[in-house]
């Protein structure tokens, strides 16, 4: 009996699915944001209250289940979504939306945060309506955060843009320089690789490439995003309580770009005024001065 129960255990073990846990636990800290309320309405319910910043550790999180209370105080840490029932294309956007909110460079102000907040609600419930005001209950004066919705909104839209002369091949002779303006305006956030035979140089939005002076082999250059921080995404859940997120982006691509350098062709001159066809040689009457003689390969 004890040898069929250990088989049970153990299989019972195997079968509970395993998510990435990064830590055992987080205590959620609350930080009131004074002078600002929400007035919010989702499924014919009306909910007040002054806004709050939540704090999982060294981290900020946004609340990514509209509607759902925070009834518990301590919250497991997830490195993943796979605790998160929502499809790919939501995670994907609500990532972007929290990169370009209150932690993004020049956004550290209590208006980006609700500004996040806000977007990711709606993302998740588009039914959703609120309203920010100084005072609970619609009291006070209206705050208005277009501006900032509309600032994140830009950067996440761009996000995606890679500089125009990504996945395409440029060359050139052995030598020559090759200048690669970005008609995207992007590439100043971007990574270029180093180049194994070809001299690269990036200011700004202006890709300069110097082709090696020997034909060398087909090179593939990446180009890669770059991120301002290296901090990781974290999903905080426990149970039925609202589950929070501190958000990275998770599902950026490489692109790249391939280079090639070719042979200068050799120019013969000859002191011939007619037509010659011999063996791989053509040449072409110039009258008075000879004729420029190309081998051809």
């Amino acid at each position: 009996m004890k040898k069929i129960f250990a088989v049970l255990l153990f299989l019972s073990i195997c079968l509970i699915p395993h998510f990435n846990v990064q830590a055992e636990e987080v205590r959620i800290k609350y930080n009131k944001l004074n002078g600002i309320a929400y007035n919010r309405t989702l499924d014919g319910k009306f909910k007040t209250n002054i806004a709050t910043m939540f704090q999982m550790g060294d981290r900020i999180a946004y609340c990514i289940e509209p509607g759902v209370e925070i009834t518990n105080n301590y919250y497991d840490i997830y490195t993943e979504w796979d605790i998160v029932n929502m499809s790919d294309e939501l995670k994907e956007y609500i990532e972007k939306i929290g990169y370009y909110g209150y932690d993004f460079p020049g956004h550290k102000t209590n208006y980006y945060y609700i500004a996040a907040q806000e977007l990711i609600w709606k993302a998740v419930r588009p039914e959703l309506e609120v309203t920010w005001t100084t005072g609970k209950n619609f009291t006070g004066e209206v705050i208005d955060i277009s501006k900032e919705k509309n600032e994140i909104l830009s950067l996440v839209h761009q996000h995606d843009l890679r500089p125009s002369f990504s996945e395409k091949i440029v060359k050139d002779e052995t030598g020559k320089t090759i200048i690669l303006n970005d008609e995207n305006d992007v590439l100043d956030e971007f990574e270029i690789s180093d180049s194994k035979y070809h001299t690269i140089a990036k200011d700004g939005n202006k890709l300069t490439i110097t082709l090696n002076e020997k034909v060398v082999p087909e090179e593939t250059i990446t180009l890669k995003r770059k991120h301002y921080d290296n901090s990781p995404l974290l999903i905080y859940s426990n149970g039925e309580s609202q589950k929070l997120a501190a958000l990275r982006i998770t599902t950026d691509k490489d692109t790249f770009l391939k280079i090639q350098n070719e042979e200068i062709p050799e120019v013969i001159e000859v002191p011939n005024t007619g037509f010659i066809s011999m063996n791989g040689l053509l040449a072409t009457t110039l009258v008075g001065v000879g004729f420029v003689l190309f081998k051809c390969h």
